[in-house]
């Protein structure tokens, strides 16, 4: 006898996987979580892989990946310890910006986007993983690839960061841990020979495409590896009380009191500028024997804080949280020395010697936080050296904001105020290497800033202004000197140097974001406008402008779908020149300053979303003709482009 079931038995139903997923960042000192969107938004995906940002706030070098600035001053964040990471945060993730997970299901996003040809295109690819072990245990991985060929000649970039990370949330007991390596490797070309291959193709001996362009330098890079490790977790001292769900049942809920915390941040950093060919007049001054460039530094940094916190709203009396906390800051850096005999390196042509430096800093803290309830919340931090090479230095800052009803909606207001007095890295103040070469004696920066913003969303407007005033505001200079003054071969080299304004500068700004729609026609405007009193050290364009016009619609009911053209525009100004012997910006040099700006970057684009997919094709820079697009001297903007890219969710 067949005992096999009917067919229609053996139909399997539909299996039901639940696609939740939660994400959030933790405040690096205290591991406050703070929820935040899983990056799997539809709007603006096109522009997520853009060198110049989502909104073109950016100075870029142009490939993607590449050193970059915002021309926003308010947005600039401040200057991290190892600073060579700073022009990289499209690829580089600060603690505060890491997302942590939880979900219902494994989830698993992968994004590929891509441009241009074989030659001189990108190709990026991200892939996220995360899941849970139970409600309160998730463990995940992050695998990130940029490979830019470069559209320019000797541009490439090449970048491979491998994180893994947990968290484990309970009602006494929770710990976010992550670990994270970063390999990059960045060609630095110098800028193009001559400007005029850009502004007056027409005089030149042929049709160049772009990667056909002379550059200045060749068989130069920067590298860097870096090993971040991040701990926080929390020991919670409360009580359980019942909380009523409906008419007829309860739960006990926990109640925290007070906790006891403990922070961990390590990083193990490295930079390596290599050349191999030296190109005449590109350098000022020569520190270092040989043929080649091989500097070399090293940084390690690891901060331990542990504290006490109050918690808020334990009872109705408790209406803030407080913390509070005591750290030991311990660093240690590396840098060629030519004078010394002991720890050495071999060059092509000697030894080098090797000098450490070594710093330590006791810290003590606080912070008194409101974050529940629906009306008003404020956040109180502060930090203070309070002994150590740093001594005297401190950072304060307030954050308040108030809900009010208005017009059906809820409209924000919102203050934001800082004062700090903070050391300059430790590479503004000492810096070995073959091309620049300093150890010099700064005074701390000293930093006030006030911000207003109003938020209504009922009229799509947010409104923000501020102010800061700065102190001992430290900058990086080019004051190359003049090689073959009369002559037909005349050339300015690139020399960099660091520069502290005694001076008070201060800048006003004001942003704002205002949104239109008209049944399936959106606008969007983002316009921020600028002013420095000393601009010749801290350059800023007056006006920036992002506008994206689009139609919204769908496709047979189930494909979204976003068609429209976007502009990014900024004021001319004197943009600031770059560096490859540090591989960061600078103030242009006096004796050949440019004017970069007053030319729009228009593009076309179409973005679908289709459930768990979304992608894009895009027209980026189809505007290029009139022979101005640069970002900085002698760094074009990317030529026309096609641009695609696609990302998919996977659950279970």
């Amino acid at each position: 006898m067949d005992s096999r079931p009917d067919s229609t038995e053996t139909k399997k139903k539909k299996k039901n996987v639940p696609n939740d997923v939660r994400a959030w960042t933790v405040d690096e000192k205290y591991g406050n979580m703070t929820d935040t969107y899983v990056d799997t938004l539809h709007h603006m995906f096109m522009n997520t892989d853009l060198p110049e940002g989502v909104e073109g706030h950016y100075t870029s070098l142009g490939n993607v990946g590449s050193p970059r600035v915002s021309r926003i001053f308010m947005e600039r964040p401040q200057m991290p310890d190892f600073m060579f990471t700073a022009p990289f945060d499209m690829f580089f993730v600060d603690t505060e910006h890491f997302r942590f997970y939880n979900t219902k299901s494994p989830f698993m996003n992968v994004t590929y986007n891509w441009n241009g040809s074989k030659n001189t295109g990108s190709d990026h690819v991200k892939v996220t993983f995360t899941t849970n072990a139970g409600k309160k245990f998730n463990v995940g991985g992050i695998f990130n690839y940029i490979y830019g060929r470069g559209y320019y000649d000797t541009q490439s970039t090449s970048y491979i960061n491998g994180t893994g990370w947990f968290s484990y949330l309970d009602d006494k007991y929770d710990t976010h841990f992550y670990y994270q390596h970063n390999f990059m490797k960045t060609a630095e070309n110098g800028g193009i020979e001559n400007e005029s291959y850009i502004t007056n193709p027409e005089n030149m001996e042929r049709e160049y495409a772009s990667n056909d362009i002379p550059t200045l330098l060749s068989r130069t890079w920067n590298r860097q590896e870096h090993d971040l490790v991040y701990l926080n977790h929390h020991y919670n001292i409360g009580f359980y009380r019942e909380k009523e769900i409906d008419s007829v049942t309860t739960k006990q809920v926990f109640v925290p009191v007070s906790r006891i915390f403990h922070t961990l941040k390590l990083n193990n950093m490295m930079r390596n500028n290599r050349a191999y060919r030296e190109t005449a007049n590109y350098h000022s001054y020569t520190y270092l024997p040989g043929d080649s460039t091989q500097d070399y530094t090293k940084s390690f940094y690891i901060k331990n804080i542990v504290g006490l916190s109050l918690c808020e709203g334990f009872n109705k009396w408790a209406l803030f949280g407080l913390n509070a906390y005591v750290g030991l800051e311990n660093k240690r850096y590396s840098l060629p020395d030519s004078t010394l005999y002991g720890g050495f390196y071999t060059n092509t042509t000697g030894l080098v010697g090797k000098q450490t430096y070594h710093e330590n800093n006791i810290v003590a803290g606080g912070q008194i936080i409101r974050s529940q309830g629906n009306t008003v919340h404020y956040n109180l931090d502060a930090e203070f050296v309070v002994g150590g090479k740093d001594i005297g230095a401190f950072d304060v800052k307030g954050h308040a904001e108030v809900n009010i009803p208005l017009l059906g909606d809820t409209a924000q207001v919102a203050l934001n105020a800082s004062i700090k007095n903070v050391m300059p890295s430790f590479y503004f103040r000492h810096y070995h290497g073959k091309h620049a070469w300093w150890d010099k004696s700064v005074d701390k920066e000293f930093h006030q800033r006030i911000e207003g913003v109003i938020d209504i969303p009922h009229t799509h407007t947010k409104i923000t202004v501020g102010v800061e005033n700065i102190k001992n505001f430290s900058y990086f200079h080019n004051n190359g000197i003049i090689f073959n003054e009369g002559t037909e071969t005349q050339a300015i080299s690139n020399n960099v140097s660091p520069v502290q304004c005694s001076d008070n500068i201060q800048v006003v700004s004001a942003n704002l974001k205002q949104y239109f729609k008209l049944g399936i026609l959106h606008w969007e405007n983002d316009v921020t406008y600028q002013t420095c009193s000393h601009s010749d050290v801290l350059p800023l364009p007056t006006v920036s402008l992002y506008t994206n016009l689009y139609l919204r619609f769908r496709i047979a009911k189930v494909l979204n779908t976003e068609f429209g053209a976007d502009m990014k525009y900024f004021t001319q100004y004197y943009a600031p020149d770059y560096s490859p012997v540090i591989g960061m910006f600078m103030t242009q040099n006096e004796l050949k300053k440019n004017k970069i700006g007053d030319y729009p970057i228009l593009s076309a684009y179409i973005n679908f979303d289709l459930k768990h997919t979304r992608f894009y094709v895009m027209y980026h820079h189809f505007n290029q003709s009139d022979g101005r697009y640069f970002w900085a001297p002698g760094y074009p903007i990317n030529p026309k482009s096609i641009r695609f890219g696609i990302s998919w969710n996977f659950y279970d």
